[in-house]
């Protein structure tokens, strides 16, 4: 019994901490070990005990379920059960295929009681391992096409007019893009330098190419003798591991966003120049302002 207990409490935490990984809720080790604890005692009893047929129902394993997430999870909205129960079931049943996958390929034997499959493998360490390996890959897997796909929703076509030129690139609707010129207020689209720079006077081309893009005597110096002098802009910025940036930006023409019946002219509007990839895939080489969508 305390074997089949630990065994089953060891599987459940994993369930339920993928579970929480694909509900994006967040919630303690103690809960989930809880929750585990819960559904793996329910599992060593039913076996052992006789006269137990009856919680071996679909009933009464809903409502098992329904109790392993109201411990773990506590969500306060019908809504929110519900979705973490899909998950739930969802992260059980990649679990349970990536075993029984290993069990049929290995020939193990087993048995059923009161509605529950025990199976017997040797090592029975060994198929818990490859199982949560398995489960491992299948979810990053799963989370990266997820990311991407939501990804895909924010990216739209833009074109920049920058005096005769027009630069046409993928951005992406970035809502942590809060950043607007401090002089006009104006939202500002980050750019990567490489997607943009044949649209830029050859003196600010310089800056990028001797990277001293950070170097604000420098900048200071080329911008006030520009020809293009009314155009740009230095922005102020904060980043993860760095408090004082400076991105230099400039005012273009106009530009359009988005594609066929849903695109839109914007002229109040600064672009910021970035002289770094900002996807590693090249799907996208700016970063919109939430605002100008």
């Amino acid at each position: 019994m305390d074997v089949l207990f630990l065994e089953n409490f060891v599987i459940n935490y994993i369930i339920l901490y993928v579970t929480s990984i694909f509900s994006k809720v967040r919630v303690s080790s103690l809960r989930i070990a809880g929750g585990a604890a819960i559904g793996a005692l329910y599992v060593a009893v039913l076996i052992l005990l006789p006269g137990m047929k009856v919680y071996g129902t679909i009933v009464a394993k809903l409502l098992l379920s329904a109790g392993i997430i109201a411990v773990t999870f506590t969500p306060e909205k019908l809504k929110s059960f519900l979705k973490i129960l899909v998950m739930f079931y969802g992260s059980t049943f990649i679990f349970a295929g990536a075993a029984f996958a290993f069990i049929y390929f290995n020939q193990s034997g087993g048995f059923v009681r009161n509605g529950i499959v025990y199976v017997f493998w040797r090592y029975k360490l060994t198929l818990l391992a490859l199982s949560i390996m398995t489960v491992g890959i299948i979810i990053k897997v799963l989370i990266e096409i997820i990311q991407s796909r939501a990804k895909e929703k924010y990216l739209m076509p833009i074109k920049i007019s920058f005096e005769d030129n027009v630069i046409e690139l993928a951005a992406l609707v970035d809502t942590g893009n809060s950043l607007h010129d401090p002089l006009t207020n104006m939202p500002v689209i980050i750019v990567e330098y490489l997607a943009i720079k044949d649209v830029l006077p050859a003196d600010i081309q310089d800056i990028f190419k001797e990277s001293k893009e950070n170097d604000l005597d420098n900048i200071s110096k080329v911008i006030s003798n520009s020809k293009w002098f009314s155009r740009f802009r230095l922005i102020p910025f904060m980043s993860i591991g760095k408090d004082n940036g400076i991105l230099i930006g400039f005012k273009p023409d106009y530009i359009e966003i988005g594609k066929d019946d849903e695109k839109k002219g914007v002229k109040d509007v600064v672009v910021g120049i970035c002289n770094k990839t900002l996807s590693r895939n090249e799907r996208y080489r700016a970063l919109l302002n939430p605002e100008l969508v």
